[in-house]
C-alpha cells in the first residue's frame, strides 16, 4: 500500500518542518515552493523552548547546536541611557531545551537538509499555486511555473505553509489583505569583531515610539541587530535595501553602547510590518499554519515558533485519524488539528501585539512600565512566560 500523500505549499520553516514531522509518521510529502530556490530572507531567529522541543524531537539538536548560541538571558534596558530595567533568566543549567539564536539561514539550512534526507519527501521549485479544488477522496491543486505551464497535483490533503499574503488562505474563502501595522523593522548581521563589547546576551532597549532587539548568532561570529521604527506608509516589496543614515538618525538618542552597534552595521534590509487575524486553520481537506493562519508580530519572537509549533500538532492528528479511519478521516484531523491551535495562536497573537503597545510607551507611561518591570523582578519576568515556553506537544 502506498503511503498517504500530503500537499504543502510554502517551504519556508513551517513548511519544510511539518513536512519532515509528517515523513516521520509514515507520510508522502511534496513541498511545492512559488520561488525558483529554496532560501529564508532575515537576519536572525530565536528559536525558544516551546519551538526547541519540536525540532529536538525531530532529531536537529545536534545539527543546530553547530550554528546556534544558547541564550542564557534576556535584559531589557531604558534606551536613553541603556540602564538594566529587569534580566530574564531564558536557559537554567538544567532546562531541558535552552534558549537558542541563530541565524535564519541557518536554521533553514538545518530544515532543508533533513527534509533532503528523507525519502518520503519531494522538493517542487517554481511552482506558484493558483487553484485547488475539493473532492471526496482528496484535492487536486494547479500549480504555474514561471514560464506559465501549467501543472496539477494530487494530494490527500493541501497545507499553506505559504505566509502573510497566503494564496492558499484566499482560496479557503478569506481573501481580506493584512494591513499595515505603523511600524517597520530594519534588520542586520554584524561580524562580532566589529561590534562593541558586552552584546554577548539578548538586549531588548526599549524607547518612545522605537525598540531594538540584539543577540548573537552563527556560534557568536556574528550579532543580530534588529531595530523597529515608526513608519508612514508601507513600502513595496517583502523586504528592501535601508536608506543610509536613517538608523543613526533614529538612534541619536539612545545608550552609547546601542549606538556603537548600529554605527558598525555593514547595510541593512527594511521590512514594513503588517498584521492580519487569525483565518479559521482547517475547512474541508485545506489548513493553514504558521503567518498563514496567524500572523504573529516581530515583539515576542514567536512567528516562526507558532508555525512549528502548529506543524507538530498536524502532524500528530493526521497521523491519528487517518492511521485509523484512512483517507477519508482527513477533515477530521485537520479539523481537530484547529481545534487545537485556534486558541493558542490568537493568545500568542494578542500577547504580540501587547509588547508592540507597551514596548513603544513614552512618558509618563513609560515610567510606569519601567517601574513594573524593576518589581517584577527576574523570576517574576519568566513566570510570566510560562505559559508560552513551557509548552509542549501532547503526543
Amino acid at each position: 500500500m502506498s503511503a498517504p500523500h500530503i500537499l504543502i505549499a510554502g517551504a519556508g520553516i513551517g513548511g519544510l518542518t511539518a513536512a519532515i514531522a509528517l515523513a516521520r509518521r509514515g507520510f508522502a510529502v511534496t513541498v511545492a515552493e512559488k520561488r525558483t530556490g529554496f532560501g529564508e530572507t532575515g537576519a536572525g531567529i530565536q528559536v525558544t523552548p516551546n519551538a526547541g522541543r519540536v525540532l529536538d524531537a525531530l532529531d536537529l539538536r545536534l545539527p543546530l547546536r553547530r550554528s546556534a548560541v544558547r541564550s542564557e538571558r534576556l535584559v531589557v534596558r531604558r534606551w536613553r541611557d541603556g540602564r538594566e530595567l529587569v534580566a530574564m533568566p531564558m536557559s537554567p543549567g538544567d532546562a531541558d531545551t535552552p534558549f537558542r539564536a541563530l541565524r535564519r539561514t541557518d536554521l533553514h539550512t538545518v530544515l532543508l537538509d533533513a527534509a533532503r534526507s528523507l525519502p518520503g519527501i519531494r522538493l517542487s521549485v517554481g511552482r506558484g499555486l493558483r487553484e485547488v479544488e475539493q473532492h471526496e477522496d482528496g484535492i487536486t491543486a494547479t500549480f504555474l511555473s514561471e514560464s506559465g505551464q501549467a501543472e496539477t497535483m494530487q494530494a490527500l490533503a493541501l497545507i499553506g505553509a505559504d505566509g502573510l499574503w497566503s494564496r492558499v488562505r484566499d482560496l479557503s474563502g478569506d481573501s481580506a489583505p493584512p494591513s499595515f501595522t505603523g511600524y517597520e523593522a530594519w534588520r542586520t548581521l554584524i561580524p562580532v569583531r566589529e561590534a562593541p563589547s558586552g552584546v554577548g546576551q539578548v538586549n531588548l532597549h526599549l524607547g518612545t515610539s522605537h525598540h531594538a532587539v540584539h543577540y548573537p548568532v552563527a556560534g557568536g561570529r556574528e550579532i543580530n541587530l534588529v531595530l523597529i521604527r515608526a513608519a508612514r506608509e508601507a513600502r513595496e516589496g517583502w523586504s528592501r535595501e535601508g536608506e543610509p543614515g536613517l538608523p543613526e538618525q533614529e538612534t541619536r538618542q539612545a545608550s552609547q553602547a546601542l549606538r556603537g552597534l548600529v554605527g558598525a552595521a555593514p547595510a541593512w534590509q527594511v521590512w514594513s510590518l503588517f498584521d492580519r487575524p487569525p483565518a479559521a486553520m482547517a475547512k474541508g481537506r485545506l489548513a493553514l499554519l504558521g503567518d498563514a493562519a496567524h500572523p504573529v508580530l516581530p515583539f515576542l519572537a514567536q512567528g516562526a515558533a507558532l508555525a512549528i509549533e502548529d506543524a507538530a500538532v498536524l502532524a500528530r492528528e493526521l497521523s491519528a485519524h487517518v492511521g485509523q479511519g484512512g483517507g477519508a478521516a482527513v477533515p477530521v484531523a485537520l479539523a481537530a488539528y484547529a481545534k487545537a491551535r485556534q486558541a493558542r495562536a490568537a493568545r500568542v497573537q494578542a500577547a504580540s501585539r501587547a509588547n508592540a503597545h507597551n514596548y513603544h510607551l513614552g512618558p509618563p507611561l513609560s515610567w510606569a512600565r519601567n517601574l513594573m518591570l524593576k518589581r517584577l523582578g527576574p523570576d517574576g519576568m519568566r513566570s510570566r512566560f510560562d505559559w508560552l515556553y513551557d509548552w509542549r506537544d501532547e503526543d
